[in-house]
Order: C-alpha cells, then structure tokens, then sequence
C-alpha cells in the first residue's frame, strides 16, 4: 500500500512539473515575442549598432572643435606672415549654458581662439585660465547656448568597461572611436591625479574630446596618447614609419576632476594650489631634500637638506610623483604634518603650506 501511494506521488509530481515546465517555456517565449519584436528582422550586431549611434548622437552636440591660433608680427612681409602664423586644432566639452569650455592646454600662447559647435556655428572665445599641474584649460564663447554635458560617474568606470570617444578632427566631421578602459595609472607628466587608461585609437585633435560610457554620460577627457612601438621585425622588412608605432594608449582625465578643477578656475581664473619649497630626490627610504627654498614654507618650519620625508599627513610617500600629488591636491595655508627622518631619527614637523 505504501510504494503504491509513493507511485501515485510520483506521478502526479511528474505531471505537476511537465504543465510547470511547459507554462514556463511559453511564458519566455511569449515575453521575448513582445520585449524584443525586432530579432525576426534584425540579429544582435545591428541591433548594437543602433544603440553604439544612439550614444553618440548624444554626446556629439556636447563636443566642440577648438581652433587657437597665434598670429606672426605685423611688420613681417605677407606671406611670411602666412608661413609664420601657428595654429592649433583640438576639442573641448561643454561645461554649463553660460558658454564654458574646457579643453587642454596648447602648445603656444594664442591671440585667437576660435570655438565650432556641432551644427558648424563659429564663435569667437576667450581664455579664462589654465591649470598646469592637470593641463586643463577653461574658455568662454561669446554666445550661451543649452546644450551641457550629461555628466556620469567615473568611479563606476572599471577595467573591462565599455566606452565611447568623441573628438574633432581636421575636418568637418568629428572622429569616433570605441575602446575598453584597461585600469588608471598616474603619468609622469601629469602626477596630480590618476588618469583613466584606455585602449582607443585617437588621432590629432582629439585632445579635449569626451569619454562616453555606454548610457551616453561623459565620464573623462581625453588627455594624452602614448604610442607604444610595435615588436622589432624578425624579417628586417622596409615597413613605412606608422607601422612600427600602431599602438596607441589613450588617458583621460575623469569628470570629476574636470568639474572641480574648472570650478576653481571659473572662480579664481586658477586652481589654488599648495607649494612646499623644497628640491628633492629619491632614496631608497623615502623623499631625500636636496635643497631648501629660502623664505619658503619648508624653510620656516625648519626642514634642512640631508631630510628625509617619509609621510605626508600620515600617508607614506615614496617619490616625488606622489609627494607633488600630495601637495598639489592640498590648498595653500594648509597646515600638513610631515614625518621626517633626520640623522636617523624620526620627528613630525607640522608646515603651513603656501601658494604655488
């Protein structure tokens, strides 16, 4: 009696997940009928098309070319003049409706900057200022206009993240690329904040363009592009120049940097930044002073050559890149604790930072 009543279980469990198993296979199929309509007509990589162009669409009326030019002195002859005058062609992203641009700083003071927008309008613009340590340059267009930056989160940019670059070029259209974020490293140059490191081609001009992640929000400026050369050729083949260098590395700088930095300069035409007064060099323990700034901060507070600085405000510090990122980030009349190590002794040192 009992294995026949254990049959009958059996079998109406049988039967109860066969109608369960059926339900659910044609719930999906009905979901899939009606959420996604379109893969009877489209497969998976048009369908991504569309959606790659629609992030772009997006973000390119945020995106401006940039044209700073300085021109040669009026007393040379005409066409010397022409020969003489630089010209600069970069990109910038648009910061608010009150006609603010940031962009990256140029190779030469220009006389004239010049902004074209997205529908080809050419604006004069104006240089509000600068700041060196980021290479972020802020302008303002004589015009306002609505279009703003949809801003993101570049914290939530990981290695392995998908985005978008948005450029101008030395024509009409701008340059569009697609890469994958590789992780963020700090450059020598530019050892104020880490940069977001990128596996996109870019070509001239694309300097100031916007870094798109995938929900069209611009999370990073694109900066810098180091070229990796390529492997020596075991064949000792004549290839033309640009084949031995076709690996570029693209850094930009993450939104979050570029709002505050450019909100400094909007307000102060300059980012306040803090300055120790000391020459150094590396040791293998820490930061060794070479010299001391007479009449400057470190100088007051009684550091001496032969130092060795060990910690900046209880963070360890163990080169000049991230003893100028310490001080740089920190505003002037600060006062910051540095561990110092003198003669084999260990002693804090509290300084009042000034201005650099």
């Amino acid at each position: 009696m009992l294995s026949e009543r254990l049959k009958q279980i059996e079998n109406r469990n049988r039967k109860f997940f066969k109608i369960y198993n059926r339900l659910a296979i044609s719930t999906l199929i009905f979901f899939i009928c009606i959420a996604v309509p379109s893969f009877a007509k489209e497969n998976v990589l048009q369908l991504l098309e569309k959606e790659f162009q629609k992030v772009v669409t997006s973000s390119r009326p945020a995106v401006v070319k940039v044209i700073a030019s300085q021109a040669a002195p009026t007393h040379l002859p005409p066409d010397i003049r022409r020969i003489v005058t630089r010209e600069n062609i970069s990109s910038g992203i648009i910061l608010d409706k009150h006609g603010h641009i940031v962009t990256t700083t140029f190779d030469m003071m220009p006389n004239k900057i010049e902004v074209i927008f997205n529908n080809n309008k050419k604006v004069p613009a104006k240089l509000i200022g600068m700041d060196q340590l980021t290479d972020l340059v802020v302008l303002k267009a004589d015009n306002k206009f609505p279009v703003q930056v949809k801003r993101g989160n570049s914290a939530k940019i990981n290695t392995g993240s998908w985005v978008v670059t948005v450029g101008s070029s030395h024509g009409n259209h701008p340059i569009i690329s697609f890469g994958i974020v590789s992780g963020r490293e700090t450059l020598p140059t530019h050892t104020c904040e880490e940069l977001i490191k990128i596996n996109a081609p870019v070509s001239p001009g694309n300097s100031g363009g916007a870094i798109v992640n995938t929900s069209g929000e611009v999370v990073g400026m694109i900066l810098a592009v180091l070229t990796e050369p390529n492997e020596p050729n075991p064949f000792q083949l004549q290839l033309p120049m640009q084949m031995w260098n076709s690996h570029n590395i693209t850094f930009a700088v993450p939104i979050e940097t570029v709002k505050s930095v450019t909100a400094e300069i909007i307000k102060h035409g300059k980012v306040p930044r803090g300055w120790l007064g000391v020459d150094i060099k590396i040791s293998d323990f820490g930061v060794f002073v070479t010299r001391v700034v007479e009449n400057s901060p470190a100088h007051k507070s009684g550091l001496l050559p032969k130092d060795i600085i060990l910690e900046f405000n209880n963070a360890p510090v163990k080169n000049y890149t991230e003893l100028r990122r310490c001080v740089g980030s920190t505003s002037p009349n600060t006062e910051v604790i540095l561990k110092i190590n003198r003669n084999g002794r260990e002693q804090n040192y509290t300084i009042k930072l000034g201005e650099r």
